[in-house]
């Protein structure tokens, strides 16, 4: 299996990202609100170009089966982790305004700049590679802490959000995807691949360690 191949390489960093203090005390419930608050505001800006990504592989599927996959799958985040977070947000103490008046974080620009720049000059086999990540690790994640019931119940809610039957169809109709796409792949591309998916893999961990951080820039340019 290629991605076992590409994750084996990088396996302590998912490890690490898997057992971050965040993650840790989402599971747990010891997490700071304000810091839930700040990751749920990036994330929300992350999603919006993720799934404008997954438009970009659809189109970029030489295949008409596979570009009909890619739109399932956006269908499929649509009525599982989109919808949730959509009512989610209003209940925890999200805001209009919080949205409005966000600051986009360094690494939530640079994780999205990645997968914008994977699409464009890689194939549709880079692409799908670049996405994965974040669907596999936020799958692994449920699966770890299933058994440990955070104190918090908005935070057990996100977590059991990523045990949903639709949500766990579209990570493993994505990773036969990129099965697919890698073994019809040339060495070259197939490099690719694995650089795009190593890199996700590194932005994930950064983007974890960004919210426990509360990260921001330096500077004072509004960054969108």
């Amino acid at each position: 299996m290629f991605i076992q191949g590409f994750q084996e390489e990088v396996m302590d960093l998912w490890q690490a990202t898997l057992n971050h203090p965040f993650v840790r005390g989402l599971a747990s419930g010891a997490l700071e609100r304000e810091m839930f608050h700040y990751y749920l505001l990036q994330d929300d800006y992350y999603l919006a170009h993720f799934v404008k990504v997954i438009e970009k592989s659809a189109s970029q599927a030489k295949d008409e089966e596979i570009a009909a996959e890619m739109r399932q799958v956006l269908v499929r985040l649509k009525q599982s982790e989109l919808l949730m977070r959509e009512q989610f947000y209003p209940r925890v103490g999200l805001a209009e305004h919080d949205f409005a008046t966000r600051k986009t974080a360094p690494t939530a620009y640079h994780y999205t700049s990645h997968l914008y720049r994977m699409a464009d000059i890689g194939s549709f086999g880079v692409t799908v590679a670049a996405l994965f990540p974040c669907y596999a690790l936020y799958a692994d994640m449920g699966k770890m802490y299933q058994n440990k019931k955070s104190s918090e119940p908005f935070y057990q809610e996100l977590m059991d959000s990523y045990l949903d039957e639709n949500y766990q169809k579209v990570v493993l109709q994505q990773k036969r995807l990129v099965e697919q796409a890698a073994k019809e792949a040339d060495e070259q591309e197939r490099m690719m691949m694995k650089q795009a998916f190593q890199i996700s893999v590194e932005m994930e961990w950064k983007f974890f360690e960004m919210a426990y951080q509360k990260q921001n820039w330096r500077g004072s340019v509004d960054y969108v």
